[in-house]
């Protein structure tokens, strides 16, 4: 049967569209960035061959779930540290579950002492540094906090027969010390008495629970790099680089249901996380835990020099939290700071030390 002359002239269009469409994209492209099967949660996939970071333009970056490149004027070492991240590493798909573990808000936090602009406090779950400030500068685009550590190992608090399990957080964030969420990456420090230590990566936005990512391998001694950051589009993006492995992994999440983002504070912590949103864990006698490349900046406005947020120079409007954890009757995890004047534009490091009695 003869086809209709329309009928073919459509055929032709519909295929010179798609071999125009090919040459743009290329034969076979992938979607930089589809859905994880988790509500709210979108995951970054491999850029395609031949994608450069340092050359990428910045929306770029963000399409593909890359960490921003920093602004000159924070310094030729931040340019570093970032060129390390996003060279040294090889994207993966993630694979996602759902845990009962929650990395909430900080909980019972008692001023020991304050100061112009700082306050050392005791928390019942976190240890570690958070800076707050009541402009809420960091839902701003081009906002981020990061920091890179070494994964700690458990040291045993385990003796015969024992059936203890014991959970230690590390993670960076946003929002948390006065707002009702916390969106955050970290890595897990757990040991079960009965079956031993375990090690992964995670992302959260509180109220909602942890997300375990099954396929990034973490173990102790890793060299772990985290970041939060508010993407060019103001889209809510988490970047977790095993810079021992050379893996990483790249997601996006929305807020969750009746939360968004407040931008009030960032956060550097160790935490007890809370089981079953319930109750605390008992810490992970981690020993010391070292951190460096502690930063967090935001943008005022579009075109304008960045700000920096450090544990040892936030501007007037912000007041730092020293965080010691406590159990209730005695310090369990403290943190202490490391700095070189902040004129050097060298980022500050961090020391955690557990002082558990077990």
């Amino acid at each position: 049967m003869e086809m209709d002359g329309a009928v073919i002239r459509k055929a032709f269009i519909a295929m010179a569209t798609l071999l125009m469409a090919q040459a743009a994209c290329g034969p076979l492209a992938a979607q930089p960035r589809s859905e994880s099967g988790i509500a709210g949660v979108s995951m970054f996939g491999r850029p395609p061959p031949g994608f450069n970071p340092l050359t990428a333009s910045n929306a770029e970056l963000d399409e593909y779930g890359f960490p921003p490149r920093p602004d000159r004027n924070l310094g030729e070492g931040a340019r570093k540290r970032w060129e390390q991240r996003v060279m040294s590493q090889t994207r993966i798909v993630p694979e996602l579950t759902q845990t009962n573990v929650f990395h909430g808000l900080v909980k019972g936090i008692k001023a020991v002492k304050t100061g112009s602009g700082t306050v050392d406090a005791t928390s019942s779950n976190w240890s570690g540094y958070a800076i707050t400030d009541p402009t809420n500068p960091f839902v701003k685009p081009g906002s981020q906090v990061e920091a890179q550590f070494v994964v700690p190992k458990p040291a045993s608090g385990c003796t015969d027969g024992s059936t203890e399990t014991y959970s230690s957080a590390n993670w960076v964030g946003i929002d948390g010390a006065l707002s009702n969420d916390v969106f955050q990456a970290g890595t897990e420090t757990d040991l079960d008495c009965r079956s031993g230590p375990s090690y992964y990566a995670w992302i959260e936005w509180f109220p909602n629970s942890e997300i375990k990512v099954k396929n990034l391998t973490v173990a102790p001694g890793d060299l772990i790099s985290l970041s939060a950051f508010i993407a060019s589009d103001g889209s809510k993006h988490l970047s977790i680089e095993n810079l021992t492995t050379r893996k990483s992994v790249a997601l996006a999440m929305k807020p969750p249901p009746g939360t968004e983002l407040v931008g009030n504070s960032v956060e550097w912590i160790v935490e007890r996380p809370t089981l079953n949103n319930v109750a605390l864990s008992k810490l992970t006698n981690y020993l010391l835990n070292p951190w460096t490349n502690i930063s967090a900046v935001t943008v005022p406005k579009l075109g304008e020099p960045p700000v920096a947020y450090l544990p040892d120079s936030a501007p007037a409007s912000a007041t730092t939290y020293h965080l010691w954890m406590s159990d209730g009757s005695s310090e369990i995890s403290g943190v202490q700071l490391f700095s070189i004047p902040a004129t050097t534009k060298t980022a500050p490091s961090l020391w955690f030390v557990a002082t558990t009695p077990y």
